[in-house]
């Protein structure tokens, strides 16, 4: 039974839903926002109906996160007074789907939401629209090979090698130089876990690694290596109440072996709270390269925070990852849009990763066609391995189930390295 709070400022609207009986509706209508956080500490509740008119001190944005990092599996149906995409856009990053306006109050579509009757009806239907674009898509395979094949017989082949030359020699001198590699993707798909094994991996090949954990509102990095979040220089400071001074971004460098380092609080370097500069993130970058061939960072999946986006723009390569199901795909999508047509980063800038792949995951050929726009890594299956990584706290060479998954989708980073060569490659061809 669906554990169900309201608080919406219409008490008619408790009693109804107290009225069926596969909800359970545990207490009155919440008159007021802080109040809502006040009833949810130690209480698992499924759903919680909320008005955007309820009154308060806290905007609807801080008592969002509040509830979110209470109960962070707890679904919201919230009800707003007017159309707001911005909002909009913060509510979907934040898990925030189900969005109502206060003359759509309809008591049938509350309850289907909260059986599940509603989002079954929709799972299907968007899964026959993604059947039938791949069947569409199939029909015309055929045609479209055969085009392409008559434009590449018009290629020279001394043309094509002139290219072919010049992006090897472009690529070579690329790798000898210091890249950064930044990890996105909404909350829980894996980019802390990625973001520690693709470092591993690169340990084959590439003389020192870092890693940065830019995700300030759940930082986990360290956990998953199973270090203490400050070097020791820097808790002293700490406890010692001694922070008056500028800190400097290699006072926040933990060495976890011979080739990877960490840097586990950033923050320690922010102008404000959730507030860095333009500036100081490109020269915390650069200031790095000098001493790194390659820098991971692991991103927050909240597009509120705008370092992220200088981040991205300040990044040789993007990685953003998906879970191959059809609600996650929808965040992706969602959170993807923001990038690329708010914050004006280029659609060829990233590359997919599907994790958590498993039997039940949305089929390959339907998830290239979902991202067709996309260069695809590849897929990395569910694995229990995990689990025992971030319990045992590894900090050795990535464990062999681990590996070739991880080693594939590093031979086709280093390939796409350039996320200019594959679209320049294209183009000419169709000349």
């Amino acid at each position: 039974m669906k554990k169900v709070i309201t608080a919406i400022g219409d008490k008619n609207l408790n009693q109804k839903l107290k009225q069926e009986n596969s909800i359970e509706i545990v207490t009155e209508d919440i008159p007021y926002k802080e109040g809502i956080i006040e009833f949810l500490e130690n209480k698992q509740i499924d759903f919680l109906i909320l008005s955007e008119l309820l009154p308060g001190e806290i905007d609807l944005k801080e008592l969002i996160e509040k509830i979110k990092n209470i109960n962070s599996n707890i679904q919201i149906i919230l009800f707003l007074e007017k159309k707001n995409q911005e909002l909009e856009n913060y509510l979907y990053a934040k898990g925030v789907y189900s969005i109502f306006y206060d003359n759509q109050i309809e008591i049938s579509k509350i309850i289907e939401l909260i059986k599940g009757e509603n989002e079954n009806r929709q799972l299907k239907r968007e899964l026959e629209e993604l059947k039938q674009f791949v069947i569409q898509k199939q029909n015309n395979q055929a045609r479209i090979k055969n085009f392409l094949q008559r434009k590449n017989e018009k290629i020279k082949n001394k043309e094509l090698s002139v290219i072919e030359n010049a992006e090897a020699k472009e690529m070579s001198s690329k790798m000898k130089q210091s890249q950064v590699i930044c990890i996105s993707g909404t909350s829980g798909v894996g980019k802390s876990i990625f973001s520690v094994n693709l470092a591993k991996v690169f340990m084959e090949s590439q003389n020192k690694i870092l890693i940065i954990d830019f995700d300030v509102l759940n930082n986990s990095l360290h956990t998953i290596l199973g270090i203490k979040k400050y070097p020791e220089k820097i808790a002293n400071k700490i406890k010692n109440n001694n922070l008056l001074e500028p800190m400097q971004v290699e006072e926040l460098i933990i060495k976890i072996n011979s080739k990877i380092d960490l840097i586990a609080e950033i923050s320690l370097l922010f102008d404000g709270k959730y507030q860095i500069s333009k500036v100081k993130i490109k020269s915390i970058l650069s200031k790095l390269k000098e001493k790194y061939t390659t820098i991971i960072i692991d991103t927050s999946s909240e597009c509120f925070l705008d370092y992220t986006k200088e981040i991205m723009k300040n990044s040789n390569i993007n990685i953003f990852m998906v879970e191959p199901n059809l609600l996650e795909i929808k965040k992706a999508k969602n959170l993807l849009n923001i990038y690329i047509n708010e914050w004006g980063i280029p659609q060829y800038n990233f590359q997919i990763v599907f994790n958590k792949y498993n039997e039940n995951s949305i089929d390959s050929s339907i998830l290239k066609n979902i991202f067709s726009g996309f260069t695809i890594l590849g897929k990395l299956s569910h694995n229990s391995e995990y689990n025992l990584l971030i319990n045992k706290n590894d900090k050795g060479n990535l464990r062999k189930k681990l590996q070739k998954e991880y080693m594939n989708t590093f031979q086709k980073l280093l390939k796409n390295e350039d996320s200019g060569r594959k679209l320049r490659r294209n183009l000419w061809k169709k000349c």
